[in-house]
């Protein structure tokens, strides 16, 4: 038997996988990476802007907000991501539906 290199890629959305057997007492590795796409990081801080903007949202609130984003995309591998993230659900309630934008994929199922 050949030596097989499997591969799944997924992009956006969630996915569920149950039942992976691979035999002959082979190694099965799965790893897990979050990426951002410009585009929709750039749509966020639009976003965030407007509503500050239009609700004369506290400028440092929305400094903060847009900081705290800015390092959570640098560094989604940091432990307690999804926790960070539904803490800035509660804290910038203004700025819910962008945040669940940008953050669905990542925090489905949570």
């Amino acid at each position: 038997m050949t030596c097989s290199d499997i591969k799944i890629n997924i992009s956006g959305g969630n996915a569920s996988f149950g039942n992976i057997n691979q035999g002959d007492h082979a190694q099965l590795d799965s790893t897990q990476v979050v990426r951002f796409e410009a585009i929709d990081v750039e749509a966020f801080y639009q976003s965030i802007a407007n509503i500050a903007a239009y609700n004369n949202i506290d400028f440092n609130d929305y400094q903060q907000l847009r900081a705290q984003v800015a390092e959570l995309v640098k560094h989604p591998e940091q432990p307690g991501f999804v926790d960070i993230v539904e803490a800035m659900y509660e804290k910038y309630s203004w700025a819910v539906k962008p945040l669940a934008g940008l953050f669905s994929a990542v925090c489905a199922g949570s």
